[in-house]
């Protein structure tokens, strides 16, 4: 009932053992074609690509997407304001800190351009174990991440530059992560509510906090304690 979240490390160890070219064999695969089946009309493809094994998953997209006759190129060979979808492959989960001024500008660029974008598991510039933004990050269109999502994609500010998320199979076992996501699956497992039942057989529950002028904490709190739900919620401001 609970979907895992992994850090970096976490697919460290997801991916150990596995051949590698494989693995971006079919993660190149995966954004190729997510991106053709996300926009069928897409001729031009455009891929920003660092030097680890990101920016491999993305020049293995580029191989796909031109053997399915698109116009793909990497940034190096073709200018990315042509592009009709730029893929970013610039950065991967190894990620953290503030990008160096180089990439940052190439960031910038790629949020300038106006044209859609698919990111190679996470926006370049998030990092993937916090979902911390220390500097320039891609605002992308969507996300196509392997094997499971990131604690970066589901965690702001990450998850703001993600857009839509896609997890692609690439052939790994799942692992008991640290973190994990509360699907629709736990909500249908809460007990409902039958028509016998007063608004006292919930129970109740005392707030108590803020102080004048900073309550919005305590009423947040009773706002999703009646959501839960609980029948009386009150709120007391502490002096």
């Amino acid at each position: 009932m609970f979907d895992p979240l992994y850090t970096a490390e976490e697919m460290k160890q997801a991916e150990a053992g596995h051949d590698v070219d494989e693995l971006m064999a079919r993660a190149g695969r995966a954004v190729a074609e997510e991106a053709m089946r996300r926009f069928p009309d897409a001729v031009r493809f455009v891929a920003v690509c660092g030097r680890g094994a990101n920016g491999g998953d993305g020049r293995i997209a580029l191989e796909v997407l031109e053997s399915a006759a698109k116009i793909a190129r990497p940034a190096e060979e073709a200018p990315i304001v042509e592009a009709d979808v730029i893929i970013d492959a610039l950065f991967g989960t190894g990620f953290h800190g503030e990008p160096r001024e180089d990439a940052a500008r190439t960031i910038e660029a790629i949020n300038a351009a106006g044209k859609p974008v698919v990111a190679v598991d996470l926006p370049s510039g998030v990092n993937a174990s916090t979902g911390e933004v220390a500097g320039a990050c891609v605002r992308a269109t969507v996300t196509v991440t392997m094997h499971g999502p990131k604690v970066g994609t589901e965690v702001a500010p990450g998850r703001f530059q993600a857009g839509e998320v896609v997890v692609a199979n690439i052939g790994l076992d799942a692992l008991d992560t640290e973190h994990k996501l509360v699907r629709p699956a736990i909500l249908r497992a809460v007990p409902r509510r039958s028509a016998e039942q007063n608004k006292y057989t919930a129970g109740t529950v005392l707030v108590v906090g803020g102080s004048r002028g900073l309550t919005g904490a305590p009423s947040l709190t009773a706002a999703l304690t009646e959501r839960a739900p609980c029948d009386v919620v009150v709120v007391a401001r502490a002096a």
